[in-house]
């Protein structure tokens, strides 16, 4: 997706938490991108993941870091990119049993970017627990929201939700997961916000584009670029007509 754009250097790359499908897919990144800067979490497995991820971190000589709250990673004219989880004093104590998963969940890195009027908060997989240890900044109104731990129950706080206010909520979700993700309760809490939901296991890849000289910004799904089947029994050139003046539309 990124080498079809152009895009073959990354400034800043975040790793949220060390759980394999929060960071495995960036042992790829690491290696076959440019990477400026990473950014990691305070919590500590003993997995080959983790060895892989460490190993592509060395290889490629990429500069590693801790990200912590009142951190900020960017700021660029009208752009910052700041951290609001997890707090400086956060440890993982030493133990013979790794970490829970609602602890390192509670750890992950939670940031939010603010562009002009625009903004976007990565909640990362937090739980209930690590939100209600957000400070003032982690309950402002966004524009767009990466729905906590895929749309589980654990990180519902409907009046979190109702704080923000979001006019577009991204659940990143595989498709038919075992855990049953996103749960409907989540899903109905956002609707009732009016908030428009994407999902990744229907919609594709999500990306967003935007202009600082406006405050609108534009959520693109994958599946919009993709042609879709067409039901010849009952609509045959006039949806195929569609098909194509969507992709056109998209490609324009």
């Amino acid at each position: 997706f990124l080498w079809s754009r152009g895009i073959h250097h990354i400034d800043h790359v975040i790793g949220t938490h060390e759980q394999l499908d929060h960071v495995g897919g960036l042992i790829w990144v690491l290696r076959h991108l440019s990477v400026g800067q990473y950014w990691g979490g305070v919590g500590e497995r003993s997995e080959q993941f983790v060895e892989d991820l460490q190993a592509a971190l060395r290889d490629h000589q990429i500069d590693q870091h801790i990200a912590v709250r009142g951190q900020d990673l960017l700021r660029s004219g009208q752009c910052r990119l700041s951290i609001l989880n997890p707090p400086e004093t956060s440890v993982v104590r030493e133990s013979t049993q790794p970490p829970t998963g609602t602890v390192l969940n509670n750890l992950s890195i939670v940031s939010r970017l603010q562009c002009g009027p625009s903004s976007i908060l990565f909640a990362a997989d937090i739980e209930t627990g690590g939100l209600r240890q957000l400070n003032e900044e982690g309950y402002q109104p966004v524009t767009v929201l990466k729905v906590p731990h895929h749309g589980a129950r654990s990180s519902l706080d409907v009046d979190w939700i109702q704080r923000l206010h979001p006019q577009y909520a991204v659940v990143s979700v595989g498709a038919a997961n075992s855990y049953g993700h996103p749960v409907e309760s989540v899903l109905q809490t956002y609707q009732d916000q009016h908030s428009t939901v994407f999902r990744t296991d229907r919609d594709g890849a999500i990306w967003v584009t935007g202009r600082l000289s406006t405050s609108e910004l534009t959520v693109n799904r994958m599946r919009d670029l993709i042609v879709q089947p067409v039901d010849f029994t009952r609509c045959l050139w006039r949806c195929e007509c569609l098909n194509w003046h969507r992709l056109f539309l998209q490609l324009s």
